[in-house]
């Protein structure tokens, strides 16, 4: 979130909105400081809550359940857009239209003015975003921008990234859970196959299991007012995954070859790995503390 949060604000939508990010999770001021320092972010304003006392008293949720979107005069004109943890990335697409409605609002259904005003013209432009100009972001480096066009300003990245392949979070059962699915998603990059590609479904069913049993029973996200648990959304980010990588199974299976299972493949890795950066990271300082 903090990353399309970033994109935002710096492009011509920043130049008509203001774009905030407030932390509230057990260690706000650390995790507003991480933000900025490990996604370089430069447009995006952050901040954060010291204690539910600072809280905001409208209803509200985390980033990843949806964004909260004010008027011009500081009202409320949408208290919740689309959550990412229901129907991913097509929330960030429809977020950027609904920002650029409401900042166009005066030009009397300007259509054209409007679309300018996007980030995103379509989801193959989204897309395109993540796989470019995310990558160099996650990677902490400056030499990989794109633009909403997915052109790349230099060269592109020299050492590609294993599929599936995603940080260590620090804890020696989460971390071989992982490195066994990315193990899997680059055998089936290699050898396609419905069998592998069924264990992998299975494999990262079981690891969301583990790791919410493990989350749960360190009380991470407990005592969160409805809304701003980092546990429920990620709980709802598992699900959402598990039912995508199910659908793309029965889609495996009847049709089963090579370019199928491999195209299907790398769309679930990049669920996987948004998911690692987006909701995985946000709980590595906090086991550490156990």
């Amino acid at each position: 979130m903090a990353l399309q949060m970033e994109r935002w604000a710096g492009s011509k939508l920043g130049e008509q909105a203001h774009f905030l990010m407030v932390c509230v999770d057990e260690l706000p001021e650390r995790t507003a400081r991480q933000f900025v320092s490990e996604y370089n972010l430069k447009h995006v304003q952050i901040g954060y809550c010291g204690s539910q006392r600072e809280y905001p008293t409208f209803p509200g949720q985390l980033g990843c359940g949806g964004l909260v979107v004010f008027d011009r005069d500081g009202r409320i004109a949408v208290a919740k857009t689309s959550s990412f943890n229901e129907i991913g990335v097509k929330a960030w697409f429809q977020a950027d239209c609904t920002i650029a409605t409401l900042c166009d609002e005066d030009d009397e259904g300007d259509d054209e003015a409007d679309v300018a005003l996007r980030l995103y013209r379509d989801m193959n432009s989204l897309r395109r975003d993540m796989n470019n100009g995310y990558v160099a972001a996650l990677k902490g480096r400056d030499d990989v921008k794109a633009d909403s066009k997915g052109k790349n300003d230099r060269v592109e990245v020299e050492e590609k990234k294993a599929l599936g392949s995603v940080p260590s979070v620090g804890h020696d059962l989460m971390d071989s859970e992982h490195e066994h699915c990315a193990a899997l998603f680059q055998q089936l990059d290699k050898s396609p196959s419905v069998n592998v590609f069924e264990q992998l479904v299975k494999e990262i069913e079981s690891h969301f299991d583990d790791e919410e049993k493990l989350l749960k029973s360190t009380g991470f996200g407990s005592g969160q007012p409805e809304g701003m648990s980092p546990l429920i959304t990620h709980s709802q980010d598992h699900r959402r995954i598990v039912k995508a990588a199910y659908n793309m199974l029965e889609n495996v299976r009847v049709k089963g070859d090579d370019e199928v299972i491999r195209s299907n493949t790398k769309e679930l890795a990049e669920l996987f790995e948004t998911h690692a950066t987006e909701h995985d990271s946000r709980y590595v300082e906090y086991l550490a503390t156990f």
